[in-house]
């Protein structure tokens, strides 16, 4: 049963909302009617329903707000608004803001249920995409390691697929969260491409184009154009061979894909050679002085100039990884002795485009970590710290940002991690991927469960991270895990 939380300021709407339909035959239950949006809010967070049918105009939280409360924490609840206006501002926000659909008061039986109809649709869409997550299981998350050399023809001799042209290509589309996209199924006829495709993401699909890019150079273009129109954002490798790394030109792909993503630019971006400007390397090496030297006025102008020329130039979301381990390789180089706890992390460019949105995020980071260095006399009741990390413990399944929690508890976000670090031992990220993965551990021990409902009950949104990170802390795979 998928459950349903009601919120409305008048009790008897509410109560009337719930005995509208008969929620049951269609799949829910009602478990809670809630009189005011901050109560309501509490209970989403710790019961986490399916579907909250909600009133806009509410004291204290209004719907919309609410509505935003729920995305900012990435929750996966959908979000029916409920209005006595019928002011089209209303409908406007509500969409604006991710809303499911937008009802009128009185509302309407019929509307209503074709509503839920609706959202049944959606569910069963994205439980089926999940489950096409088994793909990547065994033999398929080894070939895309970058560690390995596997080939692409030993990859279709693996899966029995036969390359007869003599170009290759991996394309990465990001689609939007909400859509369970497929590509395998009604495609046009092309009699000069194969494609082979695969679900590296709940809205992430990999494909490897066979073709000849000098023979049939306008049938890629043609492929691109009806079958990838709905991506959000699509990355096309260089071209290989038979005897191409296949994680190459994934990796290739997936880079130029999460650049678009993070830069917010074209739907369509093309891999080539990066190459750092020369504007940055003069920036990182002034910047380096400055650290050194404390400057910290000329610190924050340096590190604007960077964060420009990435933004201008739109480089690549791994060369953006490079020059954030730079800096942070710079900060352990002078100040390590001043802040030992300091949450100083290198990161990959998959974690960076997880953590952070768009580069001015990032370089924002990149500040909050130097000015965190010149905190001193750190001072927090114990009682306190306690709060703060039985809140992470209640809630680390979710995408729950350090930013989040300093602000909920009234910290600078280097305070803040200097805490976590001291208390735990570890990162924050460190510590909510250990507690993800414990957990996984124990779940994978229950057989009705895929893992991939394991992944996302633990949190994580890509079966691909996760099973690197699982491998990576195990040693095993969680299928191998699980036959143990």
């Amino acid at each position: 049963m998928l459950q349903v939380l009601i919120v409305d300021d008048e009790p008897w709407v509410a109560y009337g909302i719930a005995h509208m339909i008969d929620w049951n035959s269609l799949g829910y239950e009602i478990i809670g009617e809630v009189y005011d949006g901050q109560h309501a809010l509490e209970m989403i967070t710790e019961l986490l329903p399916d579907l909250v049918i909600s009133d806009i105009r509410m004291p204290g939280l209004s719907g919309i707000e609410l509505l935003e409360r729920i995305r900012g924490l990435q929750l996966e609840t959908k979000v029916i608004l409920v209005s006595g206006y019928t002011d089209f501002e209303y409908a406007q926000k509500a969409i604006r803001y991710g809303a499911f659909d937008y009802l009128v008061k009185q509302i309407d039986a019929l509307k209503l249920e074709e509503a839920i109809h609706r959202l049944t649709v959606e569910m069963n869409r994205k439980r089926e995409a999940y489950e096409e997550y088994n793909l990547l299981q065994g033999d398929l998350f080894e070939w895309l390691n970058p560690a390995n050399k596997f080939t692409i023809e030993d990859f279709q001799v693996n899966q029995e697929v036969t390359g007869m042209l003599p170009d290759y290509r991996f394309i990465c589309c990001l689609y939007p969260a909400d859509s369970s996209p497929r590509i395998a199924e009604g495609m046009h006829p092309y009699p000069h491409l194969s494609v082979t495709s695969l679900r590296t993401g709940y809205d992430k699909i990999s494909l490897l184009l066979n073709y000849d890019e000098h023979m049939e150079p306008l049938e890629l273009l043609d492929f691109i154009t009806n079958e990838l129109s709905d991506a959000r954002y699509i990355g096309i490798s260089g071209i290989g061979g038979s005897s191409t790394p296949i994680s190459r030109l994934y990796q290739e792909s997936e880079i130029v894909m999460f650049s678009a993503c993070f830069h917010q630019t074209e739907q369509l971006a093309h891999y080539k050679p990066p190459v750092i400007s020369t504007l940055i390397r003069k920036c990182l090496l002034k910047l380096e002085q400055s650290i050194k030297e404390k400057d910290n006025i000329q610190v924050e102008v340096l590190l604007e100039q960077i964060s420009e020329e990435c933004r201008h130039s739109r480089i690549y979301i791994d060369q953006i990884a490079i020059i954030y381990n730079q800096v942070i390789s710079i900060i352990h180089k002078y100040h390590h002795q001043l802040s030992p706890d300091n949450e100083l992390e290198f990161l990959s460019y998959e974690q960076i485009i997880r953590m952070y949105h768009t580069p001015e995020q990032l370089f924002t980071r990149m500040k909050s970590l130097l000015e965190q260095l010149s905190e001193q006399d750190i001072h927090v009741s114990n009682e306190a710290v306690e709060k703060i990390i039985d809140y992470i413990n209640s809630r680390y399944m979710h995408d729950l940002s350090l930013s989040e929690i300093a602000k909920m508890f009234h910290l600078s976000l280097g305070y803040l991690s200097t805490l976590i670090k001291k208390e735990t031992g570890v990162t924050y990220s460190e510590y909510i991927m250990h507690k993800r993965l414990s957990m996984a551990k124990e779940l994978l021990g229950d057989s009705s469960l895929s893992v991939a409902e394991v992944v996302e009950q633990i949190g994580y949104k890509d079966y691909y991270h996760f099973n690197k990170l699982f491998k990576k802390n195990f040693g095993i795979t969680p299928s191998q895990y699980r036959k143990i």
